[in-house]
Order: C-alpha cells, then structure tokens, then sequence
C-alpha cells in the first residue's frame, strides 16, 4: 500500500510520493548500522521516553554516536532506553535527564549538563510532542469549537521545540560538526482542516515547518542545517488509539515501522546535506531516489510551504 492511502486519496502537493518509490521500513541506505557515524558524535532526543524518541536514540547507538543525550518527562521511561542503549553500544557515553520543554528552566538546565559533559553537540533532535487529548466518545476533536486542548498542544509541539531550538542553537553551530537541528514534524503540518487530526496538532506542527526553514535562512551562513522530518505514520502510545474501528483510515494509515524514522535520520545527518537545509522532508521517500533529485529541489525551491496565487 502506498503511504498515505489509508488516508484517502490525498492531494499531490502533500509530498507523499514525492519519490517513486516508498518505503515503510528500514532499507540498506537507511539502515544505522551502514551509517557509521565519524566520532566525536553527540546526538540530543528530546521526548526520548517512548515510540518515536525511544527508537531514534536506539538507532544513533547502531551508527556508532559517541555521546547520547536523552530526555523525557519519566525517569523509569530513560532508564528503560538507557539499559536498551547499552544493549546495543556498551561504550556510548549517555547523559539521560528529566525535561519537559514547556519549561524554560528544564530546558536550560539540559542544555548546561550537555556542555558540561560533552562539550559539542552535532545533532539535535526537537521529537517532544503531543495531540489533543480524546473527547468522551473516544474520537479527536473536530474544529476549533471541541478542541480545548489547543493551548497545552501549542506549547508542547511549537513553543517547546522553539525553546529547545533557542537554547541549543549556539552549542551547535560552536561545534565543528553536523550542525543539524531536526524537528520531528507530520503529514498533519498539510491538512486544511481538522477531519483527520485535530486543528491544534495540524497548526503546531505547519508552525514547526517555518520554524525550520526560518532557522535554515537566518542561521545557514553560520552554518546550521534545520530539517522539518515527518516520521511516518507509525504505531506508537501516542497513536495506538486513534483507531476506533477495523480498516478505518487510522488502521490502514499507520503501516509504517516505528525505527524507520531513526534510521532515515542517520542517513540525513551522517553528512552535511545543505540541500535539503529549510525543507519538509518524509522517511517514506527512498533517499537515493531524493539524491537524484537535488539539481530539481535546490533550482526549484522545492519542499516549502507557499501561498498559491
């Protein structure tokens, strides 16, 4: 099945085949352990706890990352990804730190313990994110008239990657390194109404897309490289119910492996890919197809977002 099929049928300009091809699983460019990581390599993954986090931290210890940083809100939750990491990399140094980026302080406080123990930082990665909470019959909220959970999303999605973004920034650029800030992104940042996921989530998550092309523009002189990365449609505690029925558009729709995410990202990040600075990227496109197409993307401006007139 093809991305987003399980969607509907979904207009072009949203990017779900923009390559031919379309994956939901890791694929050998795509695979951690083919991306072996140039040390010293410090990685930072915020919303680490669980799902998506959880796996894109688990993929940086395959690639050989030398430092980890992971945040989360639950200190079992970084315990649990800590001894899971171990599995994988006994030699990675890992800083594990409760944060929640909704507070300034939080955010402050792991940006001075990672400089205190790593002194760099390469790449780091805003995953800290939330939906609106379920209405009583165990639907999303519809329209701005249900959705009461607007501010809460807003501050989570937007305003929290925004901190982490401010703070973070300047340790990047200092190091001589990848200089990449991701924010984990969606098919959502799209939508032009709140059918499939609730307003709040859709307008957090376009607001993260200018913020990255916004970071790209004023900081890309300097260096920075910002991506926006939608991760796919994957099961995760966040998603698992959003499904209220057997083969509704929730059901077919979340048909991709929850580490496909990680692995697209250690591919995106092993090199500077300046290209693809400022732009909405998908881990569903095939990445050698997308290497194909640079001479295409760059002369075009292609993968913004832009008013049609």
């Amino acid at each position: 099945m093809s991305k987003g099929e399980g969607f509907g049928r979904l207009p072009h300009t949203y990017g779900v085949n923009f390559t031919s091809t379309i994956h939901h699983s890791i694929t050998g460019p795509t695979d951690p352990s083919n991306n072996k990581l140039a040390g010293p390599f410090v990685i930072c993954v915020t919303g680490a706890g669980k799902g998506l986090g959880f796996q894109i931290a688990l993929s940086y210890a395959k690639a050989n990352a030398t430092g980890l940083v992971i945040s989360s809100r639950t200190t079992s939750d970084l315990e649990a990804l800590t001894a899971e990491i171990q599995k994988v990399d006994s030699k990675v140094e890992i800083l594990a730190q409760l944060c929640d980026t909704t507070k300034d302080e939080d955010v402050e406080s792991l940006f001075k313990a990672t400089k205190e123990r790593f002194g760099r930082l390469d790449v780091c990665v805003a995953n800290a994110g939330i939906i609106s909470k379920y209405l009583e019959d165990g639907s999303l909220p519809k329209g701005i008239t249900t959705d009461f959970d607007f501010e809460r999303v807003i501050n989570v999605n937007l305003l929290g990657t925004v901190r982490v973004a401010r703070r973070f920034t300047p340790l990047l650029l200092e190091t001589d390194g990848a200089k990449a800030f991701v924010v984990i992104t969606s098919l959502a940042a799209h939508l032009d109404s709140s059918g499939l996921t609730p307003i709040a989530y859709n307008v957090s998550k376009r607001g993260a897309c200018h913020l990255a092309e916004s970071m790209a523009l004023d900081h890309g002189k300097e260096g920075l490289l910002s991506y926006a990365l939608h991760p796919g449609g994957v099961v995760t505690p966040q998603t698992q119910n959003h499904s209220l029925s057997k083969g509704d558009a929730w059901d077919k729709g979340l048909n991709d492996d929850v580490d496909l995410c990680g692995g697209w990202l250690t591919w995106l990040t092993k090199e500077r890919r300046d290209w693809l600075s400022g732009r909405y990227l998908s881990v569903n496109w095939d990445v050698e197809e997308l290497s194909g197409m640079k001479e295409d993307i760059v002369s075009k401006d292609l993968l913004k977002f832009r008013m049609a007139v």
